[in-house]
């Protein structure tokens, strides 16, 4: 049954709109008062008439996002991932336990994670969907265990077992039954918080993920964690809530690079 609705979810998808990574035309999603959030894209509502031009929120705190860390943080960071992202998921795997313990544990910093879908659509998007139905405070627990599992669900897609990795997944997140599934999968609003930020990605001129803003400018420095702690340590020390002049760029050949598809 599982694998029939999976299947059902991407046809949808990919019949109503572009992938999310290709910043198509989302749909505004309610406001959510959990900590942590996400979600996907479906065809956007008649009354939807948000663009790239009159995005909000591109680079602040929206209340649609899923946030972790003190409201009272004086720095914040924003970051566009995939789940089927391979330097995602090694940012995850490496770089994320120390930002957590180092930054957002000790109230130096909140980390906001928006969405962003890279091929193939189906297992990004159904991630994602899946995580927007975790229950309140778990997202993050979600998208961590995709990302330390992207290997085995990549290796489960090529082995046809795509429909028991997906299980685990389903569960990780809450959802325990074909019904419970089917609901997350089939909901619009979960769909829409993905093409909100695929807008917001088009507004702020995001080329690939992982892609960083810290204190609402594009990051484009080391990626590691100990570079990020280091930077961010600098600026809490010197109570500066924006980036520093002189950072070096990074190696940016090593960004999953967004398709050039504007075209639906």
């Amino acid at each position: 049954m599982l694998k029939l609705l999976l299947a059902t979810t991407i046809l949808t998808f990919s019949a109503g709109t572009a992938l999310a990574q290709t910043t198509s035309s989302p749909t505004a999603p309610p406001a959510k008062s959990e900590t942590n959030k996400a979600a996907v894209s479906t065809p956007a509502p008649a009354e939807d008439k948000a663009t790239p031009e009159n995005t909000d929120f591109v680079f602040s705190e929206a209340p649609d996002d899923h946030v972790i860390g003190s409201d009272t943080a004086p720095i914040t960071m924003i970051m566009y991932a995939s789940v089927t992202c391979g330097h995602c998921s090694h940012w995850f795997q490496e770089s994320w336990p120390v930002v957590k313990r180092e930054l957002i544990d000790t109230d130096k910093m909140r980390f906001i994670l928006r969405p962003l879908p890279t091929p193939p659509a189906m297992m990004s998007v159904t991630g994602f969907l899946m995580a927007e139905c975790a229950p309140e405070g778990e997202y993050f627990n979600s998208i961590e265990y995709q990302m330390n599992q992207q290997e085995q669900i990549f290796e489960g897609a090529k082995n046809g077992t795509a429909q028991e990795e997906y299980a685990q997944v389903a569960e990780i997140s809450g959802l325990n039954t074909d019904e419970e599934i089917n609901a997350c999968l089939s909901d619009p609003n979960n769909m829409a918080h993905i093409r909100v930020n695929g807008r917001r990605a088009d507004a702020a001129e995001v080329k690939g993920v992982p892609s960083f803003f810290i204190g609402g400018q594009n990051y484009k420095g080391r990626q590691e964690g100990s570079a990020i702690v280091a930077l961010i340590d600098g600026m809490y020390e010197k109570g500066q809530s924006t980036l520093p002049e002189g950072i070096e760029p990074d190696d940016w050949s090593s960004e999953t690079a967004l398709p050039d598809a504007h075209d639906h």
